[in-house]
């Protein structure tokens, strides 16, 4: 290779490169020195079991606030180190290189795979697919269970879409047939959001008609 050729650097969030320890504590860090956690499932089941014992429906509200921060929180570091890394902001990026950072991103920090499906986009919606969530994989699925029961995550992608876009956007669970494998939610206009939770979601899971007309 010439002196002359660009030389690309490896994925942003390579865990070899991405994720230090420090031996004598065990303490897991970014790069940058950002101290990283390990949520046990069992702890993340526990706290909106022991909410919803507490604070009925209130619980899911409290969930999907909590969750709303931590996403946009998530954004704002995933977007300053790539920021850092590649030297250009993360909205500058081609299309391809964007959806594989944000992919490797959620990989290396345990949330799962998201794919992103623009499909409704005539509609103001974004269709996004977890697999294998390290979110939304510890709720417990029950067979009466509604859209609420996944607000943790959706409150996660929706504060990640809004910190994202700086747009006021909001997330909901629409099929959860498949969790813990596979959970799909819609994010759009937090208004439009709430009508398509007050006028479908109540009833259960949206079925590929219904989504049509939106």
């Amino acid at each position: 290779m010439s002196k002359s050729a660009t030389v690309i650097p490896t994925n942003c969030f390579n865990p070899k490169s991405y994720v230090t320890s420090h031996p004598a504590t065990g303490l897991l860090a970014t790069r940058h020195g950002d101290r990283l956690i390990a949520v046990p499932e069992m702890l993340l089941r526990s706290v909106a079991n022991t909410l919803r014992v507490e604070t009925g429906e209130a619980s899911y509200l409290a969930l999907y606030t909590f969750g709303d921060n931590w996403g946009k929180n998530f954004c704002r570091r995933v977007s300053q180190d790539i920021k850092q890394y590649y030297g250009q902001p993360i909205l500058t990026t081609i299309a391809p290189e964007f959806f594989v950072q944000i992919q490797s991103a959620w990989a290396v920090h345990g949330l799962g795979k998201p794919l992103i499906d623009f499909s409704l986009s005539e509609q103001g919606l974004i269709v996004v697919t977890i697999e294998n969530s390290g979110i939304g994989g510890s709720t417990e699925i029950k067979d009466d269970a509604t859209y609420r029961a996944f607000s943790l995550e959706a409150g996660f992608l929706g504060g990640w879409f809004a910190a994202l876009t700086g747009e006021k956007l909001r997330a909901c669970a629409f099929n959860w047939s498949e969790a813990p494998t596979s959970i799909q939610f819609l994010i759009g206009n937090a208004d439009h959001i709430e009508s398509i939770e007050r006028a479908h979601l109540q009833m259960g899971m949206l079925t590929a008609d219904t989504l049509k007309s939106l």
